[in-house]
């Protein structure tokens, strides 16, 4: 009898530990190029622990992003499209707080054009999986997609293999800006937002506030 006692008193003591750790889901968020300094990513890690989150950052480009969501490989992202459950196939919120914003260049020769329906016959590069740019295509018959993305596209329009090409802000700036002899266009904007698969949808509010505390440490 008193072992029996013994048995069932283990089996509460167990039952009385807190299980929050064991219970938590650590979810995995995509982070973009921008914020590829480890301190920011460990930034990014502690606010949301603050908040009572557990979150591990990782870093992905936006095309991988979108690929590791519908292979179920990463929870959430930091995106500026629109477009993302549907391209994703996966059912998402949106946060409701503005990380930043970016626009959409053409970068085309210095001259006339002043969008891309002032092009005739000029090759048009652009990156593959940039859904941004696919809408602003229409029916442009010179396009050429490219699959390494903005450097590539650098070493094209400096070879004359293509005329002009379609980068984000950011893009351009860390693949050497605006080349010589060359002018950038806006032909978009976009707003970047955290995403969160809608099963994690009732966390959203605390995201919000951690994605608030997050910016403000970064000084914006």
């Amino acid at each position: 009898m008193l072992a029996t006692i013994g048995f069932v008193a283990l089996l509460l003591s167990f039952g009385l530990l807190p299980s929050a750790s064991a219970e938590q889901r650590c979810l995995r968020i995509a982070m973009p190029e921008i914020l590829a300094d480890q301190w920011k990513l460990d930034l990014y890690h502690q606010v949301m622990k603050d908040e009572g989150l557990c979150v591990y950052p990782r870093m992905y480009p936006q095309v991988r992003a979108v690929y590791a969501l519908r292979l179920g490989r990463i929870d959430g992202v930091f995106a500026a499209r629109d477009d993302l459950p549907r391209e994703a196939n996966v059912a998402m919120v949106r946060g409701g707080v503005l990380l930043g914003a970016l626009n959409g260049y053409l970068i085309v020769r210095d001259g006339p054009v002043k969008g891309i329906e002032d092009l005739g016959d000029e090759v048009l590069g652009v990156p593959i999986g940039a859904t941004w740019c696919d809408k602003l295509l229409g029916n442009y018959p010179n396009v050429v997609k490219v699959p390494r993305g903005a450097s590539m596209l650098q070493e094209m329009l400096a070879e004359g293999r293509i005329d002009a090409m379609l980068l984000d802000a950011y893009s351009l700036g860390t693949s050497g800006g605006i080349p010589d002899g060359y002018k950038a266009i806006t032909v978009d904007h976009f707003e970047v937002h955290s995403w969160l698969k809608a099963e994690y949808a009732q966390l959203k509010p605390q995201f919000d506030r951690a994605t608030s505390a997050f910016l403000a440490a970064l000084g914006q």
